[in-house]
């Protein structure tokens, strides 16, 4: 484990890691989070190390860097979390409630503190904007993996996302509910997440400082000739992605309950591959099969979590591309016109889709005009898209 002490004496109650103004500030901010899980530390030395580098390139930089640790309690404990994991408690509904300081709080769920003081620092970057704002979350996995970007499926965000030399997975929203990357991600800015690596890896406060010093060049913060030994740092994403590149989908979820006794079997790497009828894991029912040829994502090998493993499987450049080409004409307005499928009328951003008249459409095609399914309900659907929809 790497221990949050093991460079410098990190103080649990410190919030704001650094923060550092730049000439320009009408360039925009990048606004780096860590530890938002407590037994991944790794960021946080990262991102100590990136504020001491910038003091050096300050007269560089242009905007604002802003670096902020997590759930402070957990991460003094070195548990993924106390009561209630902080990356799932992004919905509208406990946004608000954490927001009304009317409301006590209940003292049994730390977390809602720790998003309760995070909103404090967010809040006012996102009601005035010093121009446009990039939001990196940063984590680490309990099983060995090569470094990639995790994105909600919005054209910004794969823009930004594909300049960097690992790769990316679309679609987790679509599996989980409240990440805090899916919040802001819906406040119109660029949002994702970065994993460097595995938890115990000293590696990984390598890949995530190379990260970082590589998003402040891409957000147009500074010109790669500023950053010290850039080329170093890219580099060092490339070797580290191990030959695996490309945006990748993820297409299955397998969800663990507490009473499943749910085990991965030895040996899964991040991205590995798999074949059809492969026991990757076991429960109290027996040995647990995946259905298709694909790779594994993100298979849980720590104690607590309810996401046993994910499946993604590789996207065509082609699907990448014509998805754009869709969008960007608002093909999406052509759905509508389709029996079984209207509009939400409380949220423009969602499709309702009967499945008993619409059961022709693939849920692909939605996928590709950015839409990614929300809810079922007996027979209705609802895809909700990141990209303002217009007409």
């Amino acid at each position: 484990m790497i221990h949050l002490a093991a460079e410098q004496d990190v103080e649990s109650s410190q919030r704001i890691l650094g923060r550092i103004a730049g000439r320009n500030p009408g360039r925009g901010a990048v606004v780096f989070f860590a530890g938002l899980h407590g037994n991944e530390p790794a960021g946080i030395t990262a991102l100590r190390r990136l504020m001491t580098g910038l003091e050096q390139v300050r007269d560089k930089l242009a905007g604002e860097v802003i670096c902020l640790a997590g759930n402070l309690p957990a991460l003094a404990m070195g548990k993924r979390f106390l009561s209630r994991d902080l990356n799932r408690l992004w919905t509208r509904n406990n946004v608000l409630q954490a927001r009304d300081h009317a409301i006590a709080l209940d003292p049994a769920t730390p977390e809602l503190n720790e998003q309760r003081e995070l909103l404090q620092v967010i809040d006012p970057l996102l009601a005035s904007p010093p121009g446009p704002l990039f939001f990196v979350d940063m984590h680490t996995t309990s099983s060995a993996s090569v470094p990639f970007i995790a994105i909600n499926d919005q054209l910004d965000n794969r823009r930004f996302a594909l300049q960097f030399p690992v790769p990316g997975v679309l679609g987790l929203e679509e599996y989980l509910e409240g990440p805090m990357l899916s919040y802001l991600n819906e406040t119109g800015h660029v949002a994702l997440a970065f994993e460097a690596g595995q938890h115990e890896d000293i590696r990984s406060v390598e890949i995530h400082e190379s990260f970082a010093w590589m998003a402040l060049v891409v957000a147009g913060l500074l010109d790669k000739a500023d950053v010290p030994e850039f080329d170093r740092h890219a580099t060092r994403l490339a070797e580290s992605a191990n030959d695996i590149d490309g945006m990748y989908e993820v297409i299955h979820r397998h969800d663990v309950q507490a009473d499943d006794r749910f085990a991965m079997n030895a040996g899964y790497a991040n991205f590995a591959r798999v074949a059809r009828q492969e026991a990757v894991a076991s429960d109290r029912n027996g040995p647990i099969h995946v259905d298709r040829r694909c790779r594994i994502f993100m298979p849980l090998y720590q104690s607590a979590g309810s996401d046993g493993f994910f499946l993604v499987r590789r996207i065509p450049g082609w699907a990448l591309s014509l998805s754009a080409v869709l969008r960007k004409i608002n093909f999406e307005n052509m759905l509508v016109l389709l029996p079984g499928v209207s509009r939400s009328p409380e949220r423009p951003d969602t499709l309702v889709v009967n499945r008993q008249i619409a059961r022709f459409l693939a849920k692909e095609l939605f996928h590709l005009l950015g839409y990614r399914r929300k809810k079922s309900e007996g027979d209705v659907m609802l895809f909700s898209r990141r990209e303002i929809v217009s007409g």
